[in-house]
């Protein structure tokens, strides 16, 4: 064992360690015949070490062979490999429901088509389709960068599952230039569509759309296709051809579409730069032609309308920047930063450090990244060769060096944010140091900028930065620009793109003021139709004016989000209102551990035999069981306490939410209470509304397997009681349709003709309605469907009515209780209305006084009112008094007229049916 500082491993490339630590020897992998290193026991403890190394294939040693975790970020080749071509996609494919695609039905409405997915209202994000009719193409596929409130979110894309669900309508994308919020989002638009559909870009845009898609394992050969300026190509509908503009970017190009429909002009991101550092000119020729061609539609970046005048050459800048680097000559250091993609203030740069005799140095991956693509399209404006070596910088004398560094818009992990917190050990600032700002600040970094720049100040280091310095300009043009091009055109139609929805409408009213009639506001998700117009007073077959611009149709789409690595989906799934939630409201945990049984019930069953042996008399059971008890621990994130005295609150809360619960409470019952309890008490305490997790387990899953089970008893209780109702409702129900059937009295003019048959059915054969029924006839008795059998139907079926009146009368004291009757309303009603016929003489009862001794005595429930003193009963006639009560009232001469019985019969059932007289608002039921 020896100290070391790096480490030659045989066939491999040298490997440098971060710390200088006791390490063994490199010792041979068997798995897979390569020198690896493995650390010692003491070594272990260390989890940010990094000398817990693999050995090439990535397998570790004396692991039985078997595959190690693949890191997020693999450095192949100078690439760092972010994703195996889909673990980055998250839900990004994932199809919606119900979202049609916009527009008329097919052949039908504007042959010219524009539906912006992303860009139109928002800075950033610049992704278009462009068609005639059904066949599109795909114009930019850019991503956005988060603001504050997108917390934990690196990067904001498109709908691409919008994509993803109508690829087969798109058939080609073309890439402007290569800024991010024109590229970004290509490792998830890329996946969405079809794998043959091709991809179009300049040389120097296509190498970077190539490192981009070779980091993420999507880059295929086959379908990236490069164009130079001026150049034709088909592309889906449309015949292509790329016109050149300048931009803060190398190899920025407008397109111009041509269809038999009309022409379509897209500029893209541009100003006018006079005098170009790379010599590339803005290309005033090829918009005249198409002006005098004829433009259907113009599209204009609006980034800048609200700024007058023009822009700043770059030329301008570059004099600056050297005034700036040989006035701090001999004075220290000089540190410049700026966009990485700026290759014209690269160049800028570098001829004032040429000018200084000092040395250039690059402290930043992506400043290599850009101009390495640069210098393989031969647009580099030096060797790269030519820069130090950042580990070098020390070694030379601060007043030989200029030093260009990323972080201007103070990404956490960019060189000048992580050096301005004294974190970077490549660069490190000095009160001699000369930092130049030659950037803008984009909206909504200002406050990060703001505190970087305050932590450099207070390093003792000179910054220059403002506008009136002059060390930036910016890539979009201003309005006397946009004008010019505009006039340049001349088209029917103008459509603002690219910006905020305030710039879209003040570019829209600068086209009005410059002669374009024809102009229109959309969002991200609105279709646009446009027809081509001969002349401005064009009419259609019908004789009404041809509308040159309308809307036909719009999509709602959502923004997907990235955190960085692998997770990737919509606002809701990322979590971005409970992250705001977390960040202003705080959040509260509470662990809830559940004591059941007889555990929660030990000391309740100590005070029962307490009392018991003091009284002498034998212990008791508890009447009811003793509450739910828990163990509670609660603790708070980002609120304020009150020095304690929050937590002793929902702590109280907690504790008397889970008292109520009873004992066979499920565990989810039990997190519900503590949370609304915790909500409400927050709410009251501090007026917060955080978030709130309870977590409950069990103390003794036994006691938890336990009331689970009582608990699913209970509830299976409940239900089977339930049925059970229900099932006797149904039977009740029916019991009261067959008695209405059989007993009650109907006049004849109301039976229908299939009641009549049934009458007719169940008469014996050779008898009619009129005639009377001879005595040795047996009487058709209902039969009981269901319920409990009586104890006299045996003895009454099949009998005589005397055999059965006499054996009625003889059993009617030992059947009294055994009797039911349905409980149901209708039954109640039907055998209460029998009983106050027979209790008043109504003349549907009629019928000789002796047959009522055949009667059974049924008892009297009443339902409501007040209780009645002494309970009466009431005799009800039997089937053979309701049949000849039947007979005579179908044997009147008019259907439905009621006869007159006679005040003897009257009195006889008087004497009969003793009882006392109801009470004034009682209503009687029958059970």
């Amino acid at each position: 064992m020896f100290v070391v500082d790096q480490l030659l491993v045989p066939g491999t490339s040298k490997l440098f360690l971060t710390q200088t630590s006791l390490i063994s020897l490199p010792e041979f992998c068997p798995s897979c015949s390569k020198f690896s290193q493995r650390r010692k026991p003491w070594q272990q403890q260390r989890p940010r070490s990094r000398l817990q190394l693999v050995c090439a294939v990535g397998t570790r040693q004396g692991n039985d062979n078997r595959q190690s975790q693949p890191n997020r970020r693999r450095k192949r080749g100078g690439l760092y490999i972010q994703s195996n071509g889909t673990e980055h996609l998250g839900s990004a494919l994932e199809r919606q429901p119900n979202r049609p695609f916009p527009g008329p039905p097919s052949g039908e409405g504007p042959p010219l088509r524009i539906l912006p997915v992303g860009g139109l209202g928002e800075i950033g994000m610049n992704c278009m389709l462009v068609g005639v009719y059904d066949r599109y193409i795909l114009i930019d596929a850019g991503l956005m960068f988060p603001d504050f409130s997108d917390l934990g979110m690196n990067k904001i894309l498109p709908d691409t599952t919008f994509l993803a669900e109508w690829k087969d309508k798109i058939e080609a994308v073309i890439i402007t230039h290569g800024h991010e919020d024109h590229i970004g989002a290509l490792p998830w638009v890329i996946p969405a569509l079809d794998p043959n559909t091709p991809i179009y870009a300049g040389a120097f845009t296509m190498q970077l759309v190539r490192r981009r898609l070779q980091e993420f394992n999507l880059f295929n050969e086959q379908r990236f296709h490069t164009f130079k300026m001026r150049d034709q190509f088909q592309a889906g509908p449309f015949e292509c051809s790329p016109l050149r503009v300048t931009h803060s970017i190398p190899d920025c190009c407008g397109l111009i579409l041509r269809s038999e429909h009309g022409n379509i002009v897209h500029t893209g991101d541009w100003k006018i730069e006079e005098d170009p550092v790379d010599g590339q000119k803005f290309d005033r020729t090829v918009f005249e032609q198409i002006g005098q061609e004829g433009a259907t539609l113009f599209m204009s970046d609006s980034t800048n309308v609200l700024s007058p005048g023009r822009t700043t050459s770059e030329a301008s800048v570059e004099q600056r920047l050297m005034q700036r680097v040989l006035a701090h000559q001999g004075k220290g250091r000089v540190i410049a930063t700026q966009f990485a993609s700026n290759i014209h203030r690269l160049a800028a740069v570098k001829k004032a450090a040429d000018a200084a005799n000092r040395k250039m140095c690059f402290v930043g991956m992506s400043l290599n990244t850009y101009l390495e693509a640069a210098a393989n399209e031969g647009m580099a404006p030096f060797d790269p060769k030519e820069l130090i070596p950042v580990t070098d910088l020390d070694s030379y004398d601060p007043n030989e060096v200029l030093v260009v560094t990323t972080g201007s818009q103070a990404e956490p992990r960019a060189a000048l944010c992580l050096a301005s917190r004294e974190a970077s050990h490549l660069l490190k600032l000095a009160p001699t140091d000369l930092l130049l700002y030659s950037a803008k600040i984009i909206p909504g970094n200002d406050t990060k900028v703001m505190s970087m720049m305050n932590n450099v100040s207070a390093l003792g280091v000179e910054i220059a930065m403002g506008a009136s310095e002059g060390l930036h300009t910016s890539g979009h043009a201003y309005r006397d620009e946009l004008e010019e091009v505009m006039k340049l055109v001349k088209p029917q139609h103008f459509l603002p793109v690219h910006g905020e929805y305030s710039f879209l409408t003040a570019h829209a009213q600068l086209a009005k003021d410059v002669g374009i009639k024809n102009t229109s506001v959309i969002r991200n998700g609105q279709m646009l139709g446009v027809h081509h117009r001969r002349n401005e007073n064009e009419v259609s077959t019908t004789g009404a004016s041809v509308k040159g611009m309308q809307l036909l149709g719009d999509v709602k789409l959502r923004m997907l989000y990235n955190d960085g690595n692998k997770g990737t989906g919509s606002d809701e799934e990322m979590g971005i209102e409970e992250r705001q939630q977390l960040a202003t409201e705080g959040i509260v945990v509470a662990a809830v551990d559940i004591v059941r049984g007889s555990m929660a019930s030990s000391s309740a069953q100590e005070t029962v035999d307490a009392f018991s042996s003091s009284s002498g008399q034998p212990p008791r059971a508890l009447s009811r069981p003793t509450a739910l008890r828990a163990q509670i621990r609660v603790t708070t994130r980002a609120m304020w306490v009150d020095n304690g005295r929050l937590l002793e609150v929902l702590h109280k809360v907690s504790d008397l939410a889970v008292r109520k619960l009873p004992q066979d409470a499920s565990l989810v019952a039990v997190e519900r209470s503590v949370a609304d309890a915790i909500r409400r008490a927050c709410k009251e305490f501090n007026q917060r509304h955080p978030d709130v997790i309870v977590i409950a387990h069990e103390m003794d899953p036994r006691e938890g397997a336990a009331a689970r089970a009582s608990l699913l008893r209970r509830k299976t209780a409940q239900g089977m009681k339930a049925a059970q109702k229900n099932q006797q409702q149904q039977q009740l129900h029916q019991q009261s349709q067959q008695r209405q059937q059989h007993q009650r009295p109907q006049p004849t003019h109301q039976l229908d003709t299939q009641q009549q048959q049934q009458q007719q059915d169940e008469e014996p054969i050779g008898s009619s309605p009129d005639q009377d029924v001879p005595e040795d006839s047996s009487l058709p008795v209902p039969q009981r469907t269901r319920g409990r059998p009586r104890k006299t139907d045996g003895a009454a079926v099949d009998s005589p009515p005397e055999a059965s009146a006499s054996a009625s009368v003889a059993s009617s004291s030992e059947t009294e209780n055994s009797i039911e009757s349905p409980t149901g309303a209708d039954s109640a009603a039907d055998i209460n209305l029998t009983a106050q016929d027979l209790s008043s003489g109504s003349a549907h009862c009629a019928a000789p006084a002796e047959i009522l001794s055949n009667s059974v005595d049924i008892p009297v429930k009443r339902s409501r009112g007040r209780p009645r003193k002494s309970p009466a009963s009431v005799q009800v006639a039997p089937a053979s008094l309701q049949q000849a009560s039947r007979d005579r009232q179908t044997s009147s001469n008019s259907p439905g007229e009621l006869r007159e019985v006679p005040a003897e019969i009257l009195k006889q059932i008087r004497d009969a049916n003793p009882r006392e007289t109801p009470l004034d608002g009682d209503d009687v039921a029958f059970d």
